[in-house]
């Protein structure tokens, strides 16, 4: 399931493409306001997003965010695992966030592993070939 974080985040980068003029910012209370987000967290997740270069921002009057790429470019999975971390159910079978679990007593063998390895992967390939365009 996806967390509130990652929600409000594909909100606001569906609303940035939704809502781009160009070389004009949308400011985060307008996102905030337009998508019933409250501000503080909004913002939050919007800092996250420019520090890994999907948004700009400019400061001052005008001011607000503005993509950086173009969302045929944004892959759903990178939104994701930014704010999710894994798209794995269980920790044994992420790559990035891999972990065994602490119960299996051969992660090689574990029949409920191979089961959601099966299923991150699909999982995985889906949402690398669906982008923030599929959304708009």
């Amino acid at each position: 399931m996806l967390t509130k974080k990652a929600k409000y985040a594909l909100n606001a980068l569906v609303y940035l493409s939704n809502n781009a003029t160009e070389n004009i910012p949308i400011t985060a209370f307008k996102i905030a306001q337009d998508n019933d987000i409250s501000q503080k967290f909004l913002e939050s997740i919007l800092i996250e997003m420019k520090k890994v270069g999907l948004l700009g921002s400019m400061h001052g009057k005008g001011g607000g965010y503005y993509l950086r790429r173009s969302p045929n470019e944004i892959q759903l999975v990178e939104i994701i695992r930014m704010f999710d971390g894994a798209v794995g159910l269980i920790p044994c079978v992420t790559h990035q966030f891999f972990e065994p679990c602490k119960e299996c007593k051969d992660i090689e063998t574990c029949k409920i592993r191979f089961t959601f390895k099966e299923l991150r992967d699909l999982n995985v390939e889906f949402l690398k070939k669906r982008t923030l365009k599929d959304l708009l």
